[in-house]
């Protein structure tokens, strides 16, 4: 089987989708509660170090661990990332991340 192949159908199909309403249906259909959860709280991690929040101090404000807090650090210090470019939009170009 390749997940490759299966990842690129659900992207094609979500980018097909007419309206934000569309997508988050799409999501709540295919994704379980603990998934959604898991997915929430990855973006509020990437959101808390965008506003300029420590590492620790998300960690211990989610109750998530210390790694999964430096891999949404990882992926804002690369300045091609899609949830960079998101954040840099979103913030009035005003990117407030720390490294």
């Amino acid at each position: 089987m390749n997940s490759n192949n299966d990842v690129l159908k659900v992207c094609e199909l979500v980018s097909q989708l007419d309206s934000k309403d569309d997508v988050c249906k799409f999501l709540y259909e295919m994704l379980s509660e603990s998934e959604i959860s898991l997915l929430t709280k990855r973006w509020r991690i990437l959101d808390m170090l965008a506003q300029g929040k420590t590492q620790r101090d998300i960690a211990k404000e989610l109750n998530v661990s210390l790694c999964k807090v430096t891999r949404g650090a990882k992926i804002l210090k690369d300045s091609n990332a899609v949830v960079t470019k998101y954040f840099i939009k979103e913030k009035n170009n005003e990117y407030r991340f720390k490294a």
